[in-house]
Parts: C-alpha cells; structure tokens; sequence
C-alpha cells in the first residue's frame, strides 16, 4: 500500500480531509523519529514495536577482490512485529 493509498482509506474512515490526515500521520512520523533518537522504544499497539539497535562493527569480504573491509559500527532501527499482527497475516488469505 502507498502512502496515498493510506490517507485515502483513513481519510474515507475517519471523515477527514487527506490534508487533514497528511498533517496527523507527519505528526506522527516527527513524534515516532524524535522517541528513536533519544533511544526510546516506540510500542505501536497490535502492530509491534521499534527500536534503536547497536550493530556491531564487522569484517566483510568483497566478493570480486577478495579484499576485507571493517565496518564500522551504527546504529540502526529494528522492527519487531506484534504477535497479533504475525497470526493476522499467517492466516490472511492473499496470493
């Protein structure tokens, strides 16, 4: 689904304008992106829950030169979907 597939169906079912709903699922995104940064974890409901992640620092080989490289380490943002969410699409019915 894109993202204007998503605030017309919200905007169909909350009886909001899609500026309306643009300007609420920004608010959201600002809010979620601010709570990542200062290292929170963000629960979304049935949906699962976000976090930041410390990736280690690695070795890694290119495949064409041989040559190893070290990647530093950083920090990234996982997903870790909800049990609710996992049964609903193991049981969903799409080809």
């Amino acid at each position: 689904m894109k993202s204007s597939e998503l605030i017309l169906e919200l905007s169909k079912n909350l009886q909001l304008s899609k500026t309306e709903i643009t300007k609420r699922l920004d608010d959201t995104a600002e809010i979620i992106v601010s709570a990542l940064e200062e290292g929170k974890t963000v629960s979304l409901g049935n949906l699962g829950v976000l976090e930041v992640k410390k990736r280690n620092e690695r070795i890694s080989v290119n495949p064409v030169s041989g040559k190893r490289l070290l990647i530093p380490p950083k920090l990234v943002v996982k997903f870790k979907a909800s049990s609710t969410l996992k049964e609903k699409v193991k049981n969903s019915s799409h080809e």
